[in-house]
């Protein structure tokens, strides 16, 4: 029930200015709208049905389900309205430019010239150059354009910085577009093709844009997601980044950095396993930025992501330390299983093989990717226990899983599968070096791998005068 989905995300004090809402904005509202909203407070199971809100409401009449549909839509409509002004409280620029707005139609001059002047002001002082604040320039250049129009003058030079703002804006928000269709197209594997995309990127490479840190920034973003073999980009980005924390927000920041951390990923899938490091940095970066944080929590992913590429850099003592200095960042409903998963993950970089998997039990596995992590050490755990037979066991019940399950990825399916094939040829090595060539040259050639790091050091361990090339 569509009601219900909108009602149950209200928390307890939004209920309470829901009601300060209503009469306010629905002065004749009907009053069993208000005894609907109040009924579905009191019920909060998820199987309501409209004969159960009929009973609610109507217990002495018969089932009605047209006048019930009426109630709900209504119910529906003033809800919706809440939430629209729930979203303006949120959004203070969008405020000041709708004021803006009504003041001109209401030609008050005065009262208009001199909230522009402080939004300005305002706009200036704080030094934003993301879309958003290019955005709200061109709004603000647009509403004094208008209400010059309107008072007859043309005296200044609004016109003008309202095209100018335009045409920033527009070209900022087609590269943070065009970067994320990009990015996403890594996953869904689709063609795609902007031939206006080729047009912007020239006018910038031209210089055209030279005065706009921000629209460099993502065309190096554009650029790293396109030529991913050329790694100088990357260190353009790590050191452009940095230079605008205090001109973005928070979300923006979050983004950037999201962008760094996927492009160290990537390469690491791809064999250049240099970006282990990079990755790491980047993270704790991110970390001390405060880009990693929403609401003063991290998420699970991030929290996992942390504590094993710390694991996988040999940077233990970060990685313990990390835990239980973050831990009660993470939120409270994954905290549980994070800590169960991640501490896993800490006793098996310390070679407690048997602590693994007994701390593993205690992962929730419904997820299907804390699924694919928590086998994958459990089939390294069992490798470095030399237990052929849970090893083997083991081994063939991930496999199915991998082919089985569709939510997997191809490339995540390639590279838990090309793990358990190589370990499995580990674990059958007979001591002929023949053979242990021949494994290290499989996967030299196909390096795509997930934890390469650690199959490359148990070659090592086999035969140490013949490392991994």
């Amino acid at each position: 029930m569509l009601t219900r989905e909108l009602l149950k995300t209200l928390k307890s004090t939004e209920w309470e200015e829901l009601n300060r809402f209503l009469p306010f904005r629905f002065p004749r509202m009907r009053a069993d709208v208000l005894l609907g909203l109040n009924a579905f407070k009191k019920n909060q199971s998820d199987s309501i049905s409209r004969k159960d809100v009929h009973l609610w409401l109507y217990p002495q009449k018969p089932f009605d389900d047209k006048v019930i549909r009426y109630l709900l839509t209504d119910i529906n409509k003033v809800v919706f309205e809440y939430f629209s002004f729930k979203q303006l409280t949120k959004q203070p620029q969008k405020q000041q430019s709708l004021l803006l707005q009504e003041l001109s139609d209401r030609k008050c001059h005065r009262a208009f010239d001199k909230t522009y002047n402080q939004e300005l002001n305002r706009a200036e002082t704080q030094g934003h150059v993301d879309s958003d604040a290019l955005h709200y320039r061109y709004e603000l250049y647009s509403l004094k354009a208008k209400e010059e129009l309107d008072s007859g003058k043309r005296s200044s030079d609004v016109f003008e910085e309202s095209s100018l703002f335009l045409d920033l804006y527009f070209v900022a928000k087609k590269l943070q577009i065009s970067a994320e269709k990009i990015n996403l197209n890594f996953i869904l594997k689709k063609e795609w093709n902007d031939p206006f995309l080729k047009t912007i990127l020239e006018q910038i490479d031209n210089g055209l844009f030279n005065d706009s840190p921000y629209i460099k920034l993502y065309r190096s973003i554009v650029q790293s997601l396109t030529e991913p073999d050329n790694e100088a980009v990357f260190e353009t980005l790590k050191t452009e980044i940095p230079t605008l924390i205090n001109q973005l927000s928070e979300s923006e920041l979050s983004d950037l950095y999201q962008y760094l951390l996927n492009y160290c990923i990537r390469r690491i899938n791809a064999g250049r396993l240099v970006f282990q490091n990079e990755l790491l940095a980047v993270y704790q970066n991110a970390l001390s930025d405060g880009a990693l944080f929403t609401n003063g929590s991290i998420s699970q992913w991030d929290f996992k992501n942390i504590v094993t590429i710390s694991l996988r850099t040999g940077n233990v003592d970060y990685a313990r330390e990390f835990i239980h200095s973050y831990k009660q960042r993470l939120p409270a409903a994954q905290r549980i299983n994070a800590l169960a998963y991640n501490l896993a993950n800490l006793h098996f970089s310390e070679k407690n093989f048997r602590s693994t998997i007994k701390q593993l039990q205690k992962v929730d596995l419904d997820d299907v990717f804390y699924r694919l992590d928590a086998r994958s050490i459990l089939l390294k755990s069992y490798y470095e226990l030399d237990d052929a037979d849970a090893l083997h066991y083991h081994a063939t019940a991930f496999r199915s899983f991998l082919n089985r399950n569709r939510k997997i990825s191809d490339q995540q399916r390639k590279l838990y599968l090309n793990l358990i094939k190589h370990t499995l040829s580990l674990s059958r090595f007979s001591g002929e070096i023949t053979k242990l060539k021949a494994i290290q040259q499989r996967i030299t050639t196909n390096p795509n791998v997930a934890d390469l790091s650690w199959l490359e050091s148990k070659i090592t361990e086999i035969h140490p005068n013949k490392p991994p090339s």
